[in-house]
């Protein structure tokens, strides 16, 4: 049999409800800590992450930064290696003597005589270059025209190569050489004898 239960006096019933509130109040008051030093630590953790995060970004910029100096470098040395897409540098000095004459005035008119007697030299445009030529006949010294057309005896010059085309009107033998080449630079839109 079970023995009957026992009716407790009321204020041990109270010291028990009390000690029972002071455990409940105890654990309340250890969570509250415990959350806490875990809501510090995740707080300290992100702090860590957002350092790792700016430091990462940083070097990746400096990384891109790097990257992008190099290209500038080896584009401009391709171009300095590359002469058709080159432009003069300040500190280039320009060729000595007096230029003959302007690119655009030479692409303009195809072809072009500049000087006087013995030095007089044919410009002409060819294929998006400049070549030159003595302007005098082989065939007894004349200056010939810009179109290549001697006005002394009719020989005739093709003045992008020089070559003869026609010897002189009725005057055999005529022109049987052809003309002379004349080296020429260009610089800043000028073309200078070399």
């Amino acid at each position: 049999m079970t023995p009957a239960p026992r009716a407790l006096p009321r204020r041990t019933v109270l010291a028990v409800s009390g000690t029972a509130v002071l455990a409940a109040a105890a654990a309340c008051s250890a969570a509250s800590t415990t959350a806490e030093s875990a809501v510090s630590a995740a707080s300290s953790a992100a702090s860590s992450v957002k350092d790792e995060v700016t430091a990462a970004a940083s070097s990746a910029r400096s990384a891109a930064s790097s990257a992008v100096s190099s290209v500038k470098e080896q584009v401009s040395s391709a171009v300095a290696a590359d002469p058709t897409t080159a432009q003069p540098t300040p500190s280039a000095t320009a060729p000595s003597g007096t230029p003959l004459a302007s690119v655009a005035s030479v692409e303009s008119a195809k072809s072009v005589v500049v000087g006087e007697d013995q030095n007089a030299v044919l410009l002409a445009s060819s294929n998006g270059t400049i070549v030159a030529h003595t302007a005098v006949c082989t065939h007894q010294g004349c200056v010939i025209a810009a179109s290549g057309a001697c006005p002394c005896h009719g020989s005739k010059y093709d003045v992008q190569t020089g070559a003869v085309i026609a010897a002189a009107n009725g005057n055999p033998p005529g022109s049987q050489q052809p003309l002379a080449e004349v080296s020429v630079t260009v610089f800043d839109g000028q073309v200078y004898k070399v």
